[in-house]
């Protein structure tokens, strides 16, 4: 009988757990937590306080008010956060 841990298997198994997901969390008022990294596209009306998000998946979904205030300016700050990182660890070719 073979032993399920032989180095062909271990490597099969370690190459499937890799892919980690990313999470940048939102606090929002009234619509609990949020996960920004699963926002593919946001689009804000600023007069109306009204932003329609769509999803990795495709889905969309409309947030009001203080809710939409929160996650715009989460996500504002998570890209600033994320150019700066970009900026500090560009390699020099």
């Amino acid at each position: 009988m073979r032993s399920p841990w032989n180095s062909r298997n271990r490597t099969q198994e370690i190459m499937q757990i890799i892919s980690v997901p990313t999470v940048f969390t939102c606090k929002t008022p009234t619509a609990g937590w949020i996960n920004l990294a699963q926002i593919r596209q946001v689009i804000e009306d600023e007069d109306e306080k009204v932003i329609v998000v769509t999803w990795h998946n495709g889905d969309t979904q409309v947030f009001y008010g203080e809710n939409a205030v929160a996650i715009v300016s989460s996500f504002t700050q998570a890209q600033r956060c994320f150019n700066n990182y970009l900026r500090h660890n560009r390699r020099s070719l």
